[in-house]
């Protein structure tokens, strides 16, 4: 397959000020993350709150600036550009936000928002715009007459799929997913997860999800990355790593998830993530680590592979095997 999009040693600062009279270091909200997310898969993020995963998303889209490393989409570089042909140039990148109903003009009717982004993107037809508005709310299973509610008419089901409808009238080819089932009841969200993969079919969609569900995470990501503190530190097939996790952290995660096999679950984690203003040196894990040693307070680890498409970073990954 081939890469929708990818990025290499992207750093994101935020929060950093630099000047003549003012000089004040942010905090690396992203450090040092490399990927690459093929054409036609799902691809997911998964960790703590906290963990760098939605700046690395709006950093990705184009929302969030990089300091430094490099972005590239479908093989050209788009990172360092400027702000005008940087949107040109990720306009097929869209993005679904975690709170659908806060995305929408409460006074603006929902087939006005829809036009809105039609109109932002040069058709200006009226006729035209109407069709493929109508056309699109029927692809997210709804009714065309849904163009004439209001948000606050919707359910959350319903305004997900909206959302889904806003980003796809603009025709684009990676898709970001920001909790898409977040605060959804199961069977609702079993129909979006349905249609979400009926969507990439039909439209040869890629996405990027994130999420805090690692049941859901498991059905429908092709592949996973495990963030902590702004790194990624396993990346592997979504089966492989929920079979044999690496990293002591993706462990903790997977054993903190609820099960009802009555099956054992993992230790627990020590304490709580440290403040991005103070990583500790080393291993950024090892302050809640079992496995830590000596060698994790001295020197930070670097990905490598255990296994095909299967990477970890991590001192002592076999202890956690």
């Amino acid at each position: 397959m081939a890469e929708m999009i990818g990025a290499r040693d992207l750093v994101v600062e935020l929060g950093a000020e630099r000047g003549l009279l003012r000089h004040r270091a942010g905090v690396r909200a992203v450090d040092g993350v490399s990927l690459s997310i093929q054409a036609g898969e799902t691809f997911g993020v998964v960790g703590e709150s906290g963990c760098g995963k939605t700046t690395l998303a709006r950093t990705l889209l184009g929302l969030q600036r990089e300091s430094s490393g490099e972005i590239r989409l479908e093989n050209a570089v788009v990172s360092g550009t400027a702000p005008s042909l940087a949107r040109r140039q990720r306009a097929a990148v869209q993005y679904v936000h975690q709170d659908p109903g806060a995305a929408l003009d409460p006074w603006w009717r929902v087939g006005a928002t829809l036009a809105e982004g039609l109109r932002i993107q040069g058709l200006t037809n009226r006729a035209e715009a109407a069709a493929r508005i109508a056309e699109t709310l029927r692809a997210v299973g709804l009714d065309p007459a849904f163009g004439e509610r209001y948000p606050h008419e919707l359910s959350g089901g319903q305004q997900r799929r909206i959302g889904l409808a806003r980003i796809l009238l603009l025709r684009p080819k990676l898709v970001i997913l920001d909790e898409p089932t977040a605060g959804l009841d199961l069977s609702v969200q079993a129909a979006v997860l349905r249609l979400l993969r009926d969507l990439r079919d039909r439209f040869g969609l890629t996405y990027l999800f994130i999420s805090h569900d690692l049941s859901v995470v498991k059905r429908v990501c092709d592949r996973v990355a495990v963030m902590y503190l702004g790194q990624i530190v396993e990346q592997a097939p979504a089966a492989e790593l929920f079979a044999q996790p690496r990293h002591p952290y993706t462990r903790a995660l997977l054993g903190a998830a609820p099960r009802l096999d009555g099956q054992p679950v993992a230790p627990t984690l020590r304490g709580d993530p440290p403040s991005l203003s103070a990583i500790p040196a080393g291993c950024r894990f090892h302050p809640r680590c079992l496995h830590a040693d000596m060698s994790c307070l001295e020197r930070e680890p670097v990905m490598q592979p255990v296994a095909a498409g299967h990477g970890v970073s991590c001192h002592h990954w076999r202890d956690a095997a």
